[in-house]
């Protein structure tokens, strides 16, 4: 995707099961159909239902095209899916579950379903990118917009994240972290222990970085001019867009702001690159979605 390709034309592209099953199985098995169970290179393709199936010469094992995928077990269309993942990923898109509900004509926890799988998949693949070479840590807060409180339950309402940057030689930020901090209600502030401080650094930095530059404070002016920006935007983006979340799901919804951050200088960057992660995530249930606090996710990325 040299040229920006808008919605309308990437609906256009997309606009049936076919073209959807086509390009989901080149991302798949780039190299060809390779079977999960024994790794023969060989199959039979069964047409008989609405997505095919995939039968091994050799083993006659059965494997559907979203087995293994964030989509498994998923009765909404690929194409559906597919308008998902564009709307997520556009920086210039506002949609949230609602409108996405509409979009695709399904229903409001079909399209929150859908968009939370999505964003489990940029989560898991932020989980394996760690921050190196120069890196810079602070911290901010998310508030959830509510204007009838007044300053003291304004306090209240915040929850920190620490942000960490990746820097290049020139300053530049080239990747960064936001990532909610889980305070107790029996704390007396809100703002990060030295623990939080400790456990952001070895799950996001990597080990060979000896000496981070930790800024303890909010909003440090030590602290990259870039980094301080995207902390700053942090409440403002979230709100506008979904009108303010809750401390469960805060997370990813970090991520999902930081993906589309990060891919948002080239045209529909962060849209290839959810293709890929669309295939190679193994899926994740609707009710371990409401059920599990998304820091304690265990992610796991398909091979």
């Amino acid at each position: 995707m040299a040229d920006e390709v808008t919605f309308d034309q990437f609906r256009k592209k997309y606009c049936d099961e076919a073209a959807c099953v086509d390009v989901l199985t080149s991302i798949r098995w780039r190299n060809g159909f390779v079977c999960s169970r024994c790794g023969h290179n060989g199959a039979t393709i069964i047409n008989t239902r609405r997505l095919p199936l995939y039968q091994c010469y050799t083993c006659r094992h059965q494997t559907s095209l979203i087995k293994g995928t964030i989509m498994e077990g998923s009765r909404t269309a690929l194409h559906k899916w597919f308008y998902a993942l564009f709307l997520l990923a556009d920086p210039s898109s506002s949609t949230n579950a609602l409108q996405l509900a509409k979009v695709l004509s399904v229903t409001y926890k079909t399209a929150w379903l859908i968009f939370h799988k999505i964003r489990y998949s940029i989560s898991c693949a932020d989980a394996k990118q760690l921050l190196n070479g120069l890196v810079e840590v602070t911290y901010s807060h998310y508030n959830h917009q509510n204007y009838g409180l007044d300053a003291s339950q304004q306090q209240h309402n915040q929850e920190p994240f620490i942000a960490g940057a990746s820097l290049n030689l020139f300053g530049e930020v080239t990747y960064f972290k936001l990532k909610h901090v889980h305070i107790s209600s029996f704390r007396a502030h809100r703002d990060p222990y030295d623990t939080d401080w400790g456990d952001f650094l070895i799950q996001h930095v990597h080990s060979n970085v000896k000496f981070p530059n930790v800024y303890k404070y909010t909003n440090d002016f030590r602290a990259s001019e870039t980094l301080l920006l995207i902390c700053q935007m942090v409440t403002d983006s979230i709100n506008d867009r979904y009108f303010g979340v809750s401390p469960k799901h805060l997370q990813a919804y970090l991520d999902e702001l930081s993906f589309r951050v990060l891919n948002s200088v080239r045209p529909n960057k962060g849209v290839v690159k959810l293709f890929k992660l669309l295939a190679t995530t193994t899926t994740i249930t609707y009710k371990q979605l409401i059920s599990t606090p998304p820091h304690s996710y265990q992610f796991v990325n398909a091979a």
